[in-house]
């Protein structure tokens, strides 16, 4: 789809969204308001219905354009046939390699209190929801889609935990994919404990940051904490790579860090699992910071050479270039500024946004990963370093800028 679509436009995407063979006859009616969600979120940048009524610029009064598309959001058999459809596109696109980000986010509604199954908790000042979205990019293609958004709070029907209702969403897209894929483990929104239960299966591949530097591990038949087994685990390849600091995290301003980044790994098990694993020592030096260790566990075994662990790095290491990146488009939308008061109504509405998201990204490509926080060569702008440019790069980079 990506690769062969760009010049369908978003109403011919809509049509394809209804086709046929997701299973179900969605009439005249149905497409037309598929149709009319998609061109209005697009057009107006939001998920506020009367924005969204206001983008269509229909010969009809506001109010009635209005009430339309919200009768038509009360339908969760429609929801589950975009989302499918959007899952069943997305899939269409995985390969081996290709990574699934694992990412959560959540909605505020401060001051909302009739909105039906708002999040209650002592916890959360703002109630609201929380969506897990799985995010696909293929290595070094500079691009993204998103495969679903699953929305839910702690007060819908049948709820049990919030790892549950991620794992729910990563079960569909592993069915889906038919077990294709590497999932990862968005650390800025989750950790490792959360999916630990999904990560003895078998056939779903992973890899994952390890917060817990206690947790117990087998290696050559014999228990040891993931701490000792950083400093013991050799770190053979290594090379150079320019890290992109934001402003405020160690200066005022962007700082472009020089970093020796190497790696090794080990085969092992967790614990309470007899599945082979292989722990990852990836350890990073600079003049600036000093030493830095990481853990991290993936499924994929035998990295042995220098290839397949620094390529396994690279495309762990652009996660959060490609989380970035939507949240950035996503929140052009500002999609907490939803005004439905249902939990079907509110489930469409996102779906339909994760369509428009998904067109613009894989079928549009209008927009690209550009700014990669780990690269091979010094980044190019005016901002810090921790090393000295040639006289000749320093010159090249002012004159780009």
């Amino acid at each position: 789809m990506a690769n062969n679509s760009d010049s369908v436009s978003l109403t011919e995407f809509s049509e394809l969204l209804c086709a046929d063979e997701t299973g179900a006859d969605l009439g005249k009616v149905g497409r037309k308001f598929v149709q009319s969600m998609l061109l209005g979120i697009s057009r107006s940048r939001s998920v506020n219905l009367t924005d969204i009524s206001r983008g269509l610029e229909e010969k009809i009064r506001l109010h009635a354009t209005h009430k339309r598309l919200s009768r038509n959001l009360e339908d969760p058999e429609l929801t589950a046939n975009i989302g499918d459809q959007l899952l069943n596109l997305g899939a269409e696109q995985i390969g081996p390699d290709t990574l699934l980000i694992i990412h959560v986010c959540e909605l505020h509604k401060k001051y909302a209190r009739k909105i039906e199954f708002l999040s209650k908790s002592e916890d959360t000042p703002d109630a609201g929801f929380k969506v897990c979205e799985i995010l696909a990019s293929e290595p070094e293609s500079g691009s993204y889609f998103p495969m679903l958004a699953h929305i839910w709070s702690n007060q819908i029907p049948g709820f049990v935990s919030d790892e549950d209702e991620i794992r729910k969403a990563v079960r569909r897209v592993q069915i889906a994919t038919g077990n294709n894929g590497m999932f990862c483990i968005d650390d800025h929104s989750l950790d490792f404990e959360t999916l630990r239960p999904l990560m003895m299966d078998s056939r779903l591949n992973f890899i994952s940051l390890v917060q817990d530097r206690d947790l117990e591990l087998v290696h050559k038949g014999e228990h040891c904490t993931i701490s000792k087994l950083l400093e013991q685990t050799e770190t053979r390849y290594g090379k150079i790579l320019y890290k992109l600091v934001p402003e405020g995290t160690l200066a005022v301003s962007k700082m472009d860090m020089d970093l020796f980044v190497h790696v090794g790994a080990a085969g092992i098990k967790l614990d309470s699992c007899d599945r082979p694993l292989s722990f990852i020592a990836l350890k990073t030096e600079s003049s600036y910071l000093g030493q830095n260790l990481t853990p991290i566990l993936t499924s994929k075994t035998n990295l042995r050479s220098r290839k397949s662990l620094m390529g396994l790095m690279d495309r762990f290491l652009s996660m959060q270039d490609i989380v970035e990146t939507h949240q950035t488009l996503r929140d052009s939308f500002n999609p907490a500024n939803f005004r439905v008061l249902t939990y079907n109504r509110l489930q469409l509405l996102m779906t339909l946004l994760e369509a428009v998201i998904h067109y613009e990204v894989s079928v549009q490509r209008g927009f690209m990963i550009r700014d990669q926080r780990f690269a091979a060569k010094p980044h190019d702008g005016e901002f810090d370093r921790t090393y000295l440019l040639p006289k000749t790069d320093y010159v090249a980079t002012a004159d780009r800028v």
